[in-house]
């Protein structure tokens, strides 16, 4: 794991090195993280279970066997959803698994119009889509009667890093507020979210999912999005070296 401030304090110093580079704050940091974030995750995805080590790396997104109920055929997925890793399942009145395939819309159609290709509690489908004016993705299971639950193995989206802190109002110094804390904020000082000192504020700080190693790749995606010209050719290089090391992962 690593920490939102150690990210930050890091990425800033590389900034400061750079004459023309200007010092980022932690709004701008917090801006661009949830970028930096689904860029490093899409370059794991991208190559899932290509390798060993690749599947050690997803390993800390996947899910197994989370239950999802089925009403009237249709279950919503979990909000961390990201993408299926395997085949749903559910059990049926024997206690034998039962697998489901994934159809299109147009092979749905067919199957289902024919009495000898249908879906049955032996051999069900399911398609992706949405029911809701919220968006929110559901599973569609046929047949839509004796099937509940299912559960899915699934790569969940990592959470989104946050840098919470709160400011001294006469020096400028930054305190780093810990993930899950109910910081005291002491007075002339003021939080990120506005509340003046001599109140506790509860942190909203989350740190970054991924290890030490990773640190490189991550640094030097900020640093493109920032546009600073790296002064540093070895920094730049081991960023790059990352960056080629997680395209074989």
């Amino acid at each position: 794991m690593l920490y939102a401030y150690q990210v930050y304090e890091q990425l800033l110093d590389v900034v400061r090195k750079d004459k023309r580079g200007r010092s980022l704050t932690p709004e701008e940091y917090n801006s661009l993280a949830p970028i930096v974030n689904e860029t490093v995750f899409s370059k794991f995805y991208s190559q899932f279970e290509s390798t060993p080590e690749n599947s050690d790396k997803i390993g800390d997104f996947r899910v197994i066997g989370e239950s999802v109920a089925i009403a009237g055929g249709v279950g919503t997925l979990p909000v961390s959803y990201y993408a299926m890793s395997g085949k749903p399942y559910y059990t049926d009145v024997s206690g034998d698994t039962r697998y489901l395939d994934l159809v299109s819309d147009m092979e749905h159609a067919w199957r289902q119009g024919d009495y000898l290709t249908q879906a049955s509690l032996t051999h069900p489908t399911y398609r992706f889509g949405t029911a809701t004016s919220g968006g929110v993705k559901q599973i569609f299971v046929s047949p839509t009667a004796g099937i509940n639950p299912i559960y899915v193995d699934y790569i969940r989206i990592p959470a989104t890093p946050i840098l919470d802190y709160y400011l001294n109002d006469t020096t400028l110094n930054y305190t780093w507020m810990a993930t899950g804390a109910n910081v005291a904020v002491p007075a002339g000082s003021t939080s990120m979210s506005g509340t003046a000192g001599a109140a506790v504020v509860a942190s909203t700080t989350i740190n970054w999912e991924y290890d030490n190693e990773d640190l490189p790749l991550i640094m030097s995606l900020f640093l493109q999005m920032i546009g600073i010209q790296l002064p540093d050719p070895a920094l730049y290089e081991g960023g790059t070296l990352t960056e080629q090391k997680l395209s074989n992962v």
